[in-house]
């Protein structure tokens, strides 16, 4: 390995060596210039005075502001200084409840408002042949929503209407159920259970199917968040679909769907309508951009018809809920 060598110092003027480019005779002529001559001259003194004032001056600026620098770099919170400015500028906060209807909005417009709020539910529905629950496959899950609409206008009727709503957090396929057209509702130890007749030209004859929806966790009455609040009265969907049933019969004699599914689907129409009209998007953005849904029937008859034989007993949907 070759040695390191050691760097030669260049000489500097008026000392020996080369390198410095001065000459032997400017060296000469160095060294006998006279003593008086090499020294400085006042006012020699008095402009190196200036400079080195000013450049004290301006050491002490410099001091004084990178002192200051450093004793605002945080305030009395801790907070960086120069992160403080993003204090000032305005962050969109939205209130959850109205984050919530938003996002319901997207998927069904005419809901106006949320009345109460599950944390969390599971879809099941009632095999009539085995006498158990299946529960839907993928399996749908997530919070469940009390909503009220925008009433149906049938001239001269004005209908109420509410839903329930279970927007499904483990796929695409949300749960709505419109409580006009529910001819029955229980609840039993958690368990939720929707009688829903047939559709429209359907046999008369044919029992209705029932959907359970099975909740659990907290829940809070508007349209809050649902974490917090005390255990989940599911009294509160029974007593929304009386008030829907007594109104329906008020208004038009009967709330038997048989009577009632013609004016319905009637309104349903002029509420499209209405919504087209007003440059909304009658089927919801984002029911739109994933594509149809199935109706409660649909849903009902596509999970019984996965789950054929299959159901569990009623003891068994708390256990498979939790």
């Amino acid at each position: 390995m070759p040695r390191k060598g050691r760097r030669r110092a260049k000489a500097t003027d008026g000392e020996g060596g080369e390198g410095n480019g001065a000459d032997v005779g400017n060296t000469q002529q160095q060294q006998q210039q006279p003593l008086e001559d090499c020294l400085p001259t006042p006012q020699q003194n008095q402009n190196q005075n200036q400079n080195q004032n000013q450049n004290q001056n301006q050491n002490q600026n410099q001091s004084h502001n990178n002192h200051r620098r450093t004793q605002s770099t945080y305030d009395s919170n801790g907070v960086p200084i120069e992160d403080q400015h993003l204090k000032d500028v305005p962050v969109a906060t939205e209130p959850i409840d109205e984050m919530n209807l938003r996002v319901l909005q997207c998927y069904e417009p005419t809901i106006q408002s949320i009345e109460a709020i599950a944390a969390s539910s599971v879809v099941y529905v009632f095999n009539s042949e085995t006498g158990g629950w299946v529960k839907a496959e993928p399996q749908i899950e997530g919070t469940l929503f009390l909503c009220e609409q925008a009433p149906l206008e049938v001239e001269p009727l004005v209908l109420p209407r509410a839903c329930v709503f279970v927007l499904n957090r483990k796929g695409l396929m949300n749960v709505m159920v419109d409580l006009a057209r529910v001819s029955a509702v229980e609840v039993m130890d958690g368990l939720i259970t929707l009688a829903i007749e047939a559709e429209t030209g359907a046999a008369t004859d044919a029992d209705p199917q029932v959907l359970g929806l099975w909740v659990h966790g907290q829940g809070a009455a508007g349209s809050g968040s649902g974490t917090d609040g005390p255990q989940f009265d599911t009294g509160v969907v029974v007593r929304r679909w009386q008030a829907v049933q007594a109104a329906m019969a008020e208004r038009l004699g009967t709330s038997r769907l048989a009577e009632t599914a013609p004016i319905l689907d009637a309104g349903a129409v002029v509420s499209k309508l209405q919504l087209t009209a007003r440059g909304l998007n009658p089927d919801g953005m984002a029911t739109s951009a994933i594509g149809p849904q199935p109706n409660v029937h649909e849903l009902m008859d596509m999970v019984l018809g996965q789950n054929a034989g299959q159901g569990v007993a009623q003891e068994g949907v708390a256990q498979e809920g939790v």
